[in-house]
């Protein structure tokens, strides 16, 4: 005869599983999400194995995905291409007559373009930050979605960068300017080079200052 103390003592849910064969997978899940311990939800359902409890979390996320709105499946979005700017400026009495260059080309070293500009009349770091955003905004337009630049000017390199603060008022707003447009890129980095490793962007920018260039050239 079992008393009522002893029925009490008796493992009934062990019982009650062996019995019932494995748990459901909502029963599990459930479990799991109030514990957020695997060790608890294994010792609850004796019949749960490990290789089961993968299956059913895999089979949970299938189902999550299945039922996920179309509109929250985002298109496989298409790589943009990566450019290499060196870019320059050159100003003949600092400030006086400046021209602009830059050369523009793909991951493979292959120039897509060349650009000079004759500015007027102004200071050799103003002319850097102009040859600097104009070939930024050429890449935009170009459709490039990050972008290296190459500067044989440490200072505006450092300014770019936020090593160095701009004093200078008037070359706060370039400053401003170059930031924009380097932010709308997905990616961008800024290295400085020595001037003779950007020598074809200060040949562009001396023959805009010779030939008066007033516009973009191809």
């Amino acid at each position: 005869m079992i008393t009522e103390k002893a029925a009490t003592a008796l493992p009934l849910f062990e019982e009650k599983e062996k019995k019932e064969g494995p748990p459901s997978d909502e029963s599990v899940l459930r479990y799991l999400a109030q514990t957020l311990s695997v060790t608890k939800t294994f010792k609850r359902f004796p019949a749960l194995k490990a290789h089961h409890l993968q299956q059913m979390l895999l089979r949970s996320a299938q189902r999550a995905e299945e039922k996920k709105p179309m509109a929250e499946v985002a298109p496989a979005r298409k790589r943009l291409p990566e450019y290499f700017i060196q870019a320059d400026g050159a100003s003949r009495g600092n400030p006086g007559e400046a021209g602009i260059g830059a050369v523009i080309a793909d991951a493979r070293g292959r120039t897509i373009k060349e650009l000079k500009y004759f500015l007027g009349v102004a200071t050799n770091n103003e002319a850097e930050y102009r040859a600097v955003i104009l070939a930024l905004q050429k890449a935009l337009d170009l459709g490039a979605g990050s972008v290296t630049l190459h500067l044989d000017s440490e200072l505006i390199v450092r300014q770019l960068r936020g090593e160095y603060k701009v004093r200078e008022a008037h070359l706060k707003p370039l400053h401003r300017k170059a930031l924009e447009v380097l932010n709308r890129f997905s990616e961008y980095h800024i290295h400085y080079v020595p001037r003779e490793e950007n020598r074809r962007a200060d040949q562009l920018a001396n023959e805009a200052i010779d030939q008066k260039i007033m516009g973009i050239m191809d």
